[in-house]
């Protein structure tokens, strides 16, 4: 890969952990008011006549819908992490352990970041969660090299390393 390719993979890895920081550094009430609103639109686009449920239907509609949501939000940014992780060292010797332990440990630094905002918690289900979607991030990038290799008429020599 070009120079000028792995110094943007860099800098959109930078910046996505840049922005699971900030997200982190939110106090609780902050991330939780930010959740609501995302899952009130989502609930809305979800349930045709949500605005007409009773209140406790919509509030346990929304409690269901933020855990979802933030699971998920979990899973989906670390899943890039490591997509990202795995793309930046694909060259190496044991990459898919690189990319998996690099995005692993940000996501314990990270819940253990959350531990000193207040009324946030560092979870170690978080970590596995986030561990989980690091794995599923560099087995698609994986995939997608063995997809694009393959298209190209390259040859892929011991599984996952990438030569011309």
């Amino acid at each position: 890969m070009k120079k000028k390719h792995i110094s943007f993979i860099l800098i959109l890895l930078i910046l996505l952990m840049i922005v699971i920081f900030y997200l982190s550094a939110q106090p609780a009430e902050e991330s939780t008011v930010t959740s609501s609103q995302f899952c009130e639109i989502t609930a809305k686009l979800l349930f045709r006549n949500f605005v007409s449920y009773e209140s406790g239907i919509q509030e346990t509609i929304l409690e269901g819908l933020v855990h979802i949501v933030r699971k998920t939000a979990h899973f989906t940014e670390y899943a890039v992490m490591g997509f990202l992780w795995y793309l930046l060292l694909r060259k190496k010797h044991n990459n898919i352990i690189l990319s998996i332990g690099a995005t692993a440990f940000y996501a314990a630094s990270d819940e253990l970041h959350q531990r000193f905002v207040a009324g946030r918690s560092g979870q170690i289900s978080d970590v596995l969660l986030d561990a989980c979607g690091g794995c599923f991030g560099v087995m698609a990038g994986f995939i997608l090299l063995c997809i694009i290799y393959c298209c190209a008429d390259r040859n892929i020599l011991n599984w996952g390393t990438w030569k011309k």
